[in-house]
């Protein structure tokens, strides 16, 4: 009988949290949705025109940077997408401030840069227009969908 209440307590789990994870896409400035493989990002990279490009990925976070103040405030931390792949996230925090935890696991959606072994940035929406609009997902939850007011 344990045995069987501690199965549904556990699919209860799985399904209580696929029902609340957000369904944020990841779109490219046409509007075509990103796969999010590392592949795709792969490709982004080692493309000359891929600086400025829209990219989606998954990862987990392994160092939290010191905040830069200098300019818009942001929060800086590195993504470890896969073996050989970690990436500088910066994420603006007039769009809120994100949960950081070493070990965490993260999706970003931004605008990668060429900078040192590449960068993410612009992960909320744009309130302006010109920036396909961004996102991080951490624990499940959605940031920078909004502005925040202070």
């Amino acid at each position: 009988m344990k045995a069987l209440v501690a199965g549904f307590l556990l699919l209860l789990s799985f399904s209580t949290q696929s029902a609340i994870q957000p369904q944020a896409e990841c779109k490219d400035y046409k509007g075509n949705i990103l796969s999010g493989t590392v592949n795709e990002l792969r490709g982004v990279m080692a493309n000359p025109k891929g600086n400025r490009t829209q990219v989606f990925v998954s990862g987990i976070i392994t160092e939290i940077k010191k905040e830069d103040h200098s300019g818009r405030p942001h929060q800086k931390f590195k993504l470890k997408v896969n073996s050989d792949i970690t990436l500088l996230i910066v994420s603006n925090l007039e769009f809120g401030r994100l949960p950081l935890k070493e070990g965490k696991a993260a999706k970003i959606c931004g605008e990668f840069l060429r900078v040192g072994k590449g960068m993410v940035h612009w992960t909320h929406f744009d309130p302006h227009g010109p920036h396909a609009d961004g996102f991080t997902i951490i624990d499940g939850t959605l940031f920078g969908d909004t502005e925040v007011t202070n």
